[in-house]
């Protein structure tokens, strides 16, 4: 167990510690909470794309059903994660990976990260002129169409790696049952060759995207590496997949719009929830996201997994 932890809130988890207060609570409540996590050398750290997921909400406007919890949970995470004005904030997982794998960071990402810092320190410390500003100049509109295009990328992106592998097991069994090729379907995706292929399939993606060439056996090399430094970036995919066909979802239902497409967030939330460490600190993720805690469960990460009513009990414990 480690001496020191970094805490990371996902998106609902911010909603249910703001809801039914007002800002004035929310900031006095983020210093007390501050104050404890000190006594149990706890640190805050804020993950980017959770940020994203509320300020996108606000493009709904003072009317909207979400907007008062999410306009909060932006203090929250403002006032929580930040230092005067130096933020602690986690980028998404493909800076770690071109960083890690490629020796590079993209500026268009790094230039994102410190994009999303500044309007959630504008929040934090000028509520409303910081409000309207963004407003004029369409800040969390742009926000919000960012996310409603990862998640439409993300979902064709989950079906076609099922497809990739049903395509696979048609070619060697050309003339299989349909009831079977579901079952060997779920052994290849289990317990076959689909995570080396989903790993490779990102380090190569990653490649094209950074206009780099790499040979076959260092795709391989890199591919073996990311899976063991990140076991969540492939195991993630392999859990999603896994259930997609266990359960026969249509990812193109309406359900799946509204719940499962979301699943892209979720990815990038517990990317990190490794057992490495962060600035030398245990990592905890903070979630009541039902398929999120399973998950994590099911990869051995159940005791870095708490939801935010658990979290809290824990601090006021003496």
């Amino acid at each position: 167990m480690a001496d020191k932890f970094a805490v990371v809130f996902d998106t609902n988890s911010y909603r249910q510690f703001v809801i039914g207060k007002t800002t004035e609570q929310v900031i006095a409540d983020v210093a007390d909470l501050k104050i404890l996590e000190a006594k149990k050398s706890i640190q805050a750290y804020g993950i980017m794309v959770v940020g994203m997921e509320m300020l996108a909400n606000l493009s709904e406007g003072e009317s909207g059903f979400n907007y008062k919890d999410c306009l909060n949970g932006v203090v929250a995470m403002g006032h929580h994660c930040f230092d005067d004005h130096a933020p602690r904030i986690i980028p998404q997982p493909y800076l770690h990976l071109t960083r890690s794998f490629f020796g590079t960071v993209p500026i268009e990402i790094e230039t994102r990260v410190k994009n999303l810092c500044g309007i959630v320190d504008d929040i934090r410390s000028d509520l409303t002129k910081a409000i309207a500003h963004h407003k004029t100049i369409g800040t969390f509109d742009k926000i919000k169409e960012y996310v409603n295009n990862e998640e439409i990328k993300f979902s064709t992106d989950i079906v076609d790696l099922i497809e990739g592998a049903r395509l696979e097991i048609l070619r060697k069994h050309p003339n299989i049952a349909r009831k079977q090729l579901r079952t060997k379907l779920l052994d290849y995706i289990e317990n076959g060759p689909f995570e080396p292929f989903v790993a490779l399939a990102i380090i190569y993606a990653i490649s094209v995207k950074l206009q780099l060439q790499l040979p076959s056996d260092e795709g391989i090399k890199r591919a073996m590496s990311m899976h063991l430094e990140f076991p969540l970036s492939v195991g993630f995919y392999k859990w999603i997949c896994s259930k997609i066909v266990s359960d026969n979802i249509d990812m193109q239902s309406k359900t799946s719009k509204e719940k499962r497409w979301n699943w892209q967030w979720d990815y990038q939330v517990s990317f990190l929830i490794t057992h490495n460490t962060l600035d030398n600190r245990e990592v905890i993720l903070v979630t009541s996201d039902g398929d999120m805690i399973e998950m994590l469960q099911d990869f051995g990460y159940k005791n870095k997994v708490l939801t935010i009513t658990e979290y809290l009990d824990y601090l006021n414990q003496p």
